[in-house]
């Protein structure tokens, strides 16, 4: 089995600023993580590598400071390490990096199986699975709460409403996972001197040889502002039951409630 795994490294929450000229985070004074749901992806990873056999490549888009990431994969259980890095990448949008995480796949060996987290803490659009399958023409399975392994695929639950939708899909697939698929591959001994002789791979444009056209991000930010509290509710007093009662009928007519 060629086993993949999407690793990103994401700025900690409580340390987040953003940059309002450019309209991203700035990355420049926050401290670095594994963004947490895609350990829960690795750790999916590495549970079918020991059921079907085969190698987990880690892929990770980044500078030089997610190698630290990329080493703590290696000790959960990574066998390769690739890191992804080009001036040509800044600034890419979803499809763009979908598109760049397909041609490195694409560069690296046909894969059987791509895991990946759900949604990263910084973005959140919970996009980059459905487009890279979409890319490579292949499987999806998405937001998997609980996984099964089987000889010719997976058969995921997917959250939805008060219970779980079934689904199957065959290899070559991308599955999405949450943080409620598995519990985390632990880090051993072994794995920790692993991690610190691991050989890291770094790819750039010049192996993947995408064009400016397709780096080109079709989607921007126009603007950033926080999100509106919502009102919880609202206290109507009067000097009798009856005229809170007017009041309260005066605001439903107001707001076409009645």
């Amino acid at each position: 089995m060629n086993i993949f795994v999407l690793m990103k490294q994401v700025p900690v929450i409580s340390d987040i600023k953003i940059n309002h000229q450019t309209f991203t985070v700035d990355r420049s004074t926050a401290g670095t993580m594994m963004n947490p749901v895609d350990a829960h992806a690795l750790s999916a990873a590495v549970a079918l590598k020991k059921s079907l056999g085969g190698t987990v490549t880690v892929l990770s888009m980044g500078n030089e400071s997610c190698e630290v990431q990329l080493r703590e994969a290696a000790g959960m259980g990574a066998d390769r390490l690739v890191r992804i890095t080009d001036e040509a990448f800044s600034g890419a949008d979803t499809l763009v990096t979908a598109k760049v995480l397909a041609a490195a796949i694409k560069q690296l060996g046909d894969a059987d199986c791509i895991f990946c987290g759900q949604a990263s803490l910084d973005g959140s659009t919970g996009q980059i699975g459905a487009k890279l399958a979409a890319l490579l023409g292949i499987g999806l399975l998405n937001c998997a709460a609980h996984i099964d392994i089987e000889e010719k695929g997976l058969t995921i639950h997917q959250k939805g409403g008060k219970g779980y939708d079934v689904w199957q899909a065959d290899f070559p697939l991308v599955c999405s996972v949450t943080e409620d698929a598995n519990e985390l591959a632990p880090v051993t001994l072994k794995g920790k001197m692993a991690a610190k002789k691991a050989v890291i791979t770094v790819l750039s444009n010049t192996d993947l040889n995408i064009t400016a056209e397709a780096l080109r991000s079709p989607s921007r930010i126009e603007a950033l502002f926080p999100a509106s509290r919502q009102e919880v509710g609202m206290k109507i007093t009067g000097t009798t039951e009856k005229e809170s009662a007017r009041k309260l009928a005066d605001i439903l007519f107001e707001r076409h409630l009645v």
